[in-house]
């Protein structure tokens, strides 16, 4: 190529400079966000164990029934399935912007926002689901 393309800029707005920034900060985010999630997982992972097996041995007794062991192990999935939302809500969605693509900055993090919003209730829903369970089974038994 041979042909020389010839370009003005201009300096940056305030508003540039903004976004910018608030771009910088956005991709930056991202690893806090993890570590924060990733501990959030560990921390369900334990939590629903140790609720199993304190159930099956004070509650339950040492033969539990089939239903009350079934129920047990579908709130350890929704806590586990819980878990992943919420590390998906933290981290699986690439930015489509970087520090020198910011013009849609605003746009973006209204649907990353959005997108982690949803994710986040339903980990909150299947909690939820997963907590009245094992209180109708510490309740029954």
């Amino acid at each position: 190529m041979t042909k020389t393309i010839r370009a003005e800029s201009s300096a940056l707005t305030p508003d540039d400079v903004r976004k910018q920034k608030i771009a910088a900060e956005f991709v930056q985010s991202q690893n806090i966000r993890l570590i924060d999630v990733a501990k959030q997982l560990v921390t369900i992972c334990f939590s629903a164990v140790g609720i199993v097996l304190t159930l099956k041995e004070k509650w339950l007794g040492a033969s539990p029934s089939v239903t009350a062991r079934t129920a047990l192990g579908v709130a350890i999935v929704l806590y586990l399935s819980a878990a992943v939302l919420t590390m998906l809500a933290a981290g699986a969605y690439r930015h489509r912007i970087t520090t020198s693509d910011y013009g849609e900055v605003d746009a973006e993090l209204q649907r990353v926002a959005t997108i982690r919003y949803w994710l986040t209730s339903a980990g909150f829903c299947l909690i939820l689901v997963a907590t009245v369970i094992i209180s109708v089974v510490a309740t029954s038994y």
